[in-house]
């Protein structure tokens, strides 16, 4: 822990609420300058345009990212060279013909190598850092310019237009941010950021005696759109709807990201707050867009980036899941092409149309990361589990954990309505898609605490898949 997180975890609420809202107050001058500007311009024509235009976008788009890299990216320089990429090809040749010519970049190589990496363009000074919250076990820090920080908080007001959110608004978020000490036993749980309208709620806390002061700060809040992970979201919701409780307030949206979203989360989090669950897709190292529509489709945002994918399997009849691989156009001065960040999507055997009207190609759904997936012999690669929970009733948190393919565990926080016959119904449900001669244990457990970063991991693999 530094010396910030120390001077914040023994700061009195009030000079807490001012902390943060000093910090806000600075950041908002270094993003909303005139890249800020110019790319929400740019982005929102695009939301209104063909979806020729877009791809015309894109690929030029892409050649103005693969100029930047073989220029000034000593390690993009060296690459191109080593495949056969000059800059003339670059200024001349389709960019996707290009992209196709040029290894993967793994997330190893970015860590250790990030100054080679990054561009050297003096027009691109470092402006901010940014830490991701290392998911996969490896943390890292990538450096973003002006332009590209900027242009982020452009693609999140575009966002927030999708959900239909006014200019000025407030908001809550459930993330890794540990505003509060974890050990703590008192309220508040929350900080506010004033100059952002924001209020941020600490998911360490959400235990059954803290709820109810949850629920009394976000009554008197009212805050129209509440983000973050659908873990900690979730069990505000059910805690709502066991309790019977009516908010005072209904939020245009909600909007999930970070962790896999299960759909009987989505079911029971828009039953307690009345409103739409958004399920959104991108990362703080920055990768495009994927975001979920009025219609529940996901819409590759193609303006943010390039999208591939590989290793691709069969779920079932209509469903294929693949491996994500990114470009993005959100940072030139810490290029990311061909970027295997190690998420998962499901995709469409056939081409679907969506009726939202937006110009943009649409894929079935957002697994998470690759251990997120399970597999059996008996049935293969098994990419979404949360039909398992159809039906049963009586878990507050679950997690599944598969340490072989044939040894799965469901650990899971029961409350009243789990006997026998609900552990019965779930241990049917998972053989159902898992395989019936799978050994599947239920361990009942007191808590199920989300990790050093904030998220729960709700399913999880310990092995490794077999190669295809």
């Amino acid at each position: 822990m530094d010396i910030k997180e120390k001077l914040l975890f023994r700061a009195p609420p009030w000079l807490k609420n001012l902390m943060i809202s000093a910090y806000g107050w600075l950041e908002q001058r270094k993003r909303y300058g005139s890249f800020y500007r110019k790319n929400y311009q740019q982005l929102s024509l695009l939301m209104q345009a063909t979806p020729e235009a877009v791809l015309a976008y894109h690929s030029k788009r892409l050649r103005e990212l693969l100029h930047e890299a073989i220029t000034y990216s000593p390690w993009y320089s060296a690459v191109f060279q080593q495949n056969g990429v000059t800059a003339d090809m670059v200024a001349n040749e389709p960019p996707l013909d290009i992209l196709g010519r040029l290894p993967l970049l793994e997330k190893t190589t970015l860590k250790t190598r990030t100054e080679e990496v990054m561009s050297a363009n003096p027009a691109r000074e470092a402006f901010t850092t940014v830490s991701t919250s290392g998911t996969s076990g490896s943390p890292m820090k990538v450096v973003f310019d002006a332009e590209g920080r900027q242009g982020t908080y452009a693609e999140w007001r575009r966002y927030h237009d999708w959900l239909g959110l006014p200019e000025k608004f407030h908001s809550v978020r459930f993330s890794g941010r540990i505003i509060v000490d974890p050990a703590t036993t008192r309220s508040p749980f929350w900080a506010h950021n004033w100059p952002d309208c924001q209020l941020f709620m600490s998911a360490y806390h959400l235990k059954k005696d803290y709820l109810p002061f949850y629920v009394e700060k976000l009554s008197s809040f009212k805050p129209d759109l509440i983000d973050g992970y659908p873990s900690a979201v979730y069990i505000l919701a059910r805690y709502l709807l066991r309790t019977k409780t009516r908010l005072p307030f209904q939020p245009t949206a909600i909007s999930l990201t970070a962790e896999t979203l299960m759909e009987h989360q989505r079911k029971t989090i828009e039953q307690a707050f009345g409103c739409k669950v958004y399920n959104q897709y991108a990362s703080s190292e920055g990768a495009p867009w994927i975001v979920e529509c009025s219609q529940g489709n996901y819409h590759l945002w193609l303006d943010t980036g390039v999208f591939e994918f590989i290793n691709r399997q069969e779920l079932d009849s209509e469903t294929d899941v693949a491996e994500l691989v990114v470009t993005s156009f959100r940072n030139f001065k810490t290029p990311l092409i061909r970027y295997r960040i190690g998420d998962y999507v499901q995709l469409y055997k056939k081409p679907v149309q969506c009726d939202c009207g937006a110009p943009y190609p649409i894929i079935r759904g957002i697994i998470g990361r690759n251990d997120d997936i399970l597999f059996t012999h008996e049935k293969g690669s098994v990419g979404r589990l949360d039909p398992a929970y159809k039906g049963v009733e009586g878990i507050q948190k679950s997690k599944i954990v598969q340490y072989t393919p044939e040894e799965v565990a469901v650990y899971l926080v029961p409350e009243e309505g789990f006997d026998d016959s609900q552990k019965l119904l779930l241990i049917h449900n998972l053989k159902e898609r898992l395989g019936s001669k799978l050994s599947i244990s239920i361990k009942i457990v007191d808590d199920i605490p989300p990790g050093k970063n904030g998220k729960l991991k709700s399913v999880e693999r310990r092995f490794q898949l077999p190669e295809t």
